[in-house]
């Protein structure tokens, strides 16, 4: 059985160039282990890639410009963007029994960014809360998608704010039950407690296109396993097509984990908004 070739593909840089790629499709020597979670509650990304064997001069060009972090994975050359954020930690584990050196680098979403922008503006009379969080998405300096979960009909009255945005985001979008969160180098918003309308991107999950074992039914939703699949993303639409669960469903939670060789290689969900088919 002919088996596809995995990629796993860190890309390292210092502003919009990449200065470090390591493990592409023409070069895959490196072994590379990567645990990455998305959640939609926790705003800011997390996970951790470990490189095996790297040279002195290559782990230290991470540290020196270990700034911004891309990690593609998939198949047959074919990756796609699984993470895309900034390093907030490189390690060296020495792996004892094995003598292999491993370079552990901790990743996460624009956390400083987030945590450090600032905004301060006042609106006189009635102002419509989709205007002000467009106002305030460019402090954090990304840009924004999935704008349309706010409501058009959703405003305040003479409002002011001063201080850190992701404190005035949680203020005036909780109240209308719309979450936010950033996911590689976006804004993103998501209404709770709502079914999405369809869109023509949902991607089938069965046993055809890499869901392994069946997916079982939660408290809000379900949750499943499948191979590798960098199209399942938080926020999309995926159709589930199982023993015990089908339906279409909204992705809350992601874990793509595995390695570049022969260990597990997969992607965990877990969902929700069910439309029962």
């Amino acid at each position: 059985m002919n088996l596809p070739k995995r990629i796993i593909n860190v890309q390292i840089g210092n502003g919009e160039g990449t200065a470090l790629s390591i493990g592409t499709s023409e070069n895959n020597s490196t072994y590379i282990q990567m645990e990455i979670m998305k959640n939609i509650s926790s705003k800011v990304n997390e996970g951790v890639v470990r490189m095996f064997n790297l040279s002195d001069s290559t782990e230290n060009q991470i540290r020196e410009k270990g700034k911004r972090v891309r990690v593609f994975a998939g198949y047959n050359g074919k990756p796609i963007l699984i993470h895309d954020g900034e390093i907030t930690r490189v390690d060296r584990d020495p792996d004892e029994e094995s003598l292999n050196r491993i370079t552990s680098v901790s990743l996460a979403g624009k956390l400083i960014q987030i945590s450090q922008s600032i905004f301060n503006k006042s609106y006189s009379g009635q102002v419509a809360v989709k205007q002000i969080v467009q106002d305030a998405i460019p402090t954090f300096g990304l840009d924004y998608a999935d704008i349309e979960q706010i409501p058009d009909n959703e405003f305040l009255n003479d409002y002011s704010f001063t201080g850190k945005t992701s404190d005035l985001l949680d203020e005036i979008l909780d109240p209308i039950k719309i979450q936010w969160f950033e996911n590689d180098n976006f804004i993103r918003f998501s209404a709770r407690e709502k079914t999405p309308e369809t869109r023509e991107s949902v991607v089938l999950l069965n046993s055809n296109t890499g869901l392994i074992g069946s997916a079982s039914i939660t408290e809000k939703g379900a949750k499943f396993t499948s191979r590798l699949n960098g199209r399942i993303t938080l926020n999309s639409q995926i159709k589930i097509e199982s023993n015990l669960v089908n339906g279409v469903y909204k992705v809350i939670q992601t874990l793509n984990s595995g390695d570049n060789r022969s260990g597990k290689f997969t992607t965990e969900g877990i969902v929700t908004n069910i439309e029962q088919s």
